[in-house]
C-alpha cells in the first residue's frame, strides 16, 4: 500500500505524542488493530519502542508534572493524618504500633523513591524540606529557647527556597 508509510507515521503520532489509546488511533487512521500491532512490533524490532517514547512524553508533560505534584501532596497529607491518628491511638499495643510505623515508613520510602525518579525538581524540594525538618527537630531537642527566633527566620527562608529551581 503506497500510503502505508504515511498512515504508520500518523498512527505513531496519535499513539505516542497525543497519547490516544491504540484502538482510538486505529479508528482515526482507518486501519485494523492487527495492522497497528504489526507496525508497532516492526518498529520495536528496529529499535523504535513506541511505548517507551509514549511514557517519556507523558513524564515531560506539564499536566503529568502537575498531577504528580498533586498526588504527592495528597499522599503526604494522608501520611501525616495517619501519623496523627497513630499518635492519638490509645488502644494500640507497642507491637501493633511498631508494625504500623514500619509499614508506613516502607510506604513513604517507596513513594518518595518513585517521585524522585519521576520529578527531580520534587526530589530537590523534598531534600530541602527534610533538612529544614531535621533542623527544627534538632532545635526543639537541644535549643528550645531559640524556637521563636527560628520560626521567625525559617518562614521567609522557606519562601526563598521555593524560588530555587
Amino acid at each position: 500500500m503506497a500510503h502505508a508509510s504515511e498512515k504508520r507515521t500518523q498512527l505513531r503520532g496519535l499513539y505516542v505524542y497525543q497519547r490516544l489509546p491504540m484502538e482510538t488511533a486505529c479508528k482515526k487512521v482507518g486501519i485494523p488493530r492487527s495492522t497497528a500491532n504489526r507496525w508497532k512490533q516492526e518498529a520495536a524490532d528496529k529499535g523504535d519502542d513506541w511505548d517507551s517514547v509514549r511514557a517519556a512524553m507523558a513524564l515531560g508533560d506539564d499536566n503529568f508534572s502537575t498531577l504528580s505534584k498533586k498526588l504527592l501532596e495528597d499522599y503526604l497529607v494522608q501520611h501525616q493524618a495517619t501519623m496523627d491518628l497513630l499518635r492519638e491511638a490509645k488502644d494500640m499495643g507497642p507491637l501493633q504500633r511498631a508494625e504500623t510505623l514500619a509499614s508506613m515508613s516502607d510506604s513513604f520510602n517507596k513513594t518518595m523513591a518513585s517521585f524522585k525518579r519521576l520529578s527531580p525538581e520534587l526530589n530537590k524540594q523534598a531534600i530541602q524540606l527534610d533538612v529544614l525538618q531535621r533542623l527544627v527537630s534538632f532545635a526543639q531537642a537541644k535549643f528550645p529557647q531559640h524556637l521563636t527566633a527560628m520560626v521567625e527566620l525559617l518562614e521567609p527562608f522557606g519562601e526563598e527556597l521555593a524560588k530555587v529551581k
